[in-house]
């Protein structure tokens, strides 16, 4: 199965230090905008800015797609080709209305497919 990365999830498995090992199964991917957002992030001198260089270095080994514009329509276009891994909640009702498969973070302990 084909999982596509989000800004938000990225950072939130750093943040509340969740491993990346339910994840090993899947083959990963990430979009150029996602990419863009995580260093425009890591240039903050905040806490955001650390998780994001450290997503940075996460994302360095995995599969990135190059895509035109923002990240939330590009993860909706390309949502019937992955499971989309987010935890922004507008994003995933809209990829529940489509019956997409998404992973978020639940209880920030553990991955949840829904």
């Amino acid at each position: 199965m084909k999982v596509l990365l989000d800004t938000n999830f990225l950072i939130d498995l750093l943040k509340f230090k969740v491993g990346m090992e339910e994840l090993r199964e899947y083959e990963l991917y990430t979009i150029s905008p996602v990419v863009e957002e995580l260093k425009a992030l890591a240039s903050k001198k905040t806490r955001e800015g650390k998780y994001a260089k450290l997503a940075l270095e996460l994302v360095k080994k995995i599969k990135i797609i190059e895509c035109e514009g923002d990240a939330d329509t590009n993860l909706l276009r390309l949502a019937n080709d992955f499971v989309i891994a987010t935890n922004d909640k507008s994003l995933r009702k809209k990829l529940k209305e489509r019956k997409t498969k998404t992973i978020y973070l639940r209880g920030r302990k553990h991955l949840e497919v829904g």
